[in-house]
């Protein structure tokens, strides 16, 4: 009987331990975005991916050479960072414009892309490269949408436009770092900032 009430009672932190990650929608630089239904399924920029769980508030979420590790801290807030191929590595970040869900993921892809047509880019260019990332492509939507809204507060400045077109020179100088994905990624971000910044947009 002493056996039966000690097993009962060491399987109770073991289900405990087994609990899943909490729901959460994060943009992983160019690894692309992670996202967790909170009911053990976790999916690394719309593939599915295998899940270790080494503590009840700690797993990792592989796919392919990507690690993305996921944490749960003291206020029950997910904190989630990446490795990729070739050492890269990052924090992520809670993301509110694009959704990771698979189906979400898939539509993004069968129905959308970035501002311009990926039939015409050259293969291996910064914009091929921008075709290839749903992450890059919903970056490049976002940049136009706020482009836009810029110009319709300047009244369609010359100086804006000319300052754009430098923006898009100075985007295809990625090709020359190593990281060309976390380059692109990092040029529009800052683009969308100074845009916002200046003119007041969103």
């Amino acid at each position: 009987m002493k056996k039966f009430i000690l097993l009962a009672l060491s399987l109770v932190p073991l289900a405990s331990f087994a609990a899943p990650p909490q729901p959460f929608n994060f943009s992983c630089g160019q690894t692309g975005g992670v996202y967790s239904d909170g009911k053990g399924g976790v999916w690394v920029d719309g593939h599915k991916a295998t899940i270790k769980q080494s503590s009840p508030t700690y797993w990792e979420a592989s796919s392919g050479k990507t690690v993305i590790s996921i944490g749960r801290s003291a206020e029950g807030n997910p904190e989630i960072s990446f490795t990729g191929p070739n050492r890269t590595h990052g924090i992520c970040s809670p993301e509110d414009e694009v959704s990771f869900a698979p189906a979400a993921a898939k539509k993004t892809e069968d129905k959308s892309g970035p501002s311009f047509s990926c039939a015409a880019v050259s293969k291996g260019s910064m914009e091929d490269l921008i075709c290839q990332s749903k992450t890059l492509s919903a970056q490049d939507l976002k940049l136009t949408e706020t482009y836009k809204q810029a110009l319709a507060k300047s009244k369609n400045n010359p100086t804006l436009k000319a300052e754009q077109r430098g923006w898009i020179k100075g985007r295809n100088e990625c090709w020359k770092e190593d990281d060309k994905n976390a380059c692109l990624a990092g040029s529009y971000q800052q683009r969308i900032s100074e845009l916002q910044s200046k003119y007041g947009v969103k």
